[in-house]
């Protein structure tokens, strides 16, 4: 007998950029550094992200250690927030023969789908210790309204 229950599938394409970040942390810790690699977006960093969402807005935490203000672009569009930066390398002089290089730099690229529709013109963003955080208040026509029932 089959139930009449609809399940809700998620968004494959996420489900693959997550497979994907797995698979790359697993060859990363038992092969070291991906050199040269390239991400499901074209980039080869993807920071690691929190999405969080309360009653009233969304906040997207993004780790971009040593990625200076200056260097970050917000933008949000169709409902998706899409976070781009460069982390510069600096190039000291002094610094001798290198064994080893692990860090990343270079340009990339984070596309976050928004789990509700926001309120564009009222976000904010801010950096601090090398934690971005953006805060997007909700749509009114995605907060839940309630609706009274007459009695008769």
């Amino acid at each position: 007998m089959t139930s009449g229950a609809l399940t809700r599938r998620s968004n494959p394409w996420n489900d693959l950029l997550s497979l994907q970040e797995e698979m790359n942390r697993l060859f990363e810790t038992s092969m070291g550094s991906r050199q040269g690699a390239t991400g499901l977006l074209g980039s080869d960093y993807l920071p690691a992200v929190d999405v969080i969402r309360n009653e009233h807005e969304i906040i997207v935490r993004a780790d971009l250690p040593g990625v200076a203000k200056e260097d970050i672009d917000l933008t949000v569009l169709n409902n998706r927030l899409f976070i781009r930066g460069e982390k510069k390398h600096q190039n000291e002089q002094n610094e001798g023969n290198a064994h080893r290089l692990e860090r990343y730099y270079g340009s990339f690229e984070r596309i976050i789908e928004l789990p509700t529709p926001v309120n564009p013109e009222s976000i904010k963003a801010s950096f601090r210790d090398g934690v971005l955080e953006v805060k997007a208040p909700i749509a009114d026509e995605a907060r839940p309204k309630k609706i009274d029932v007459d009695v008769k």
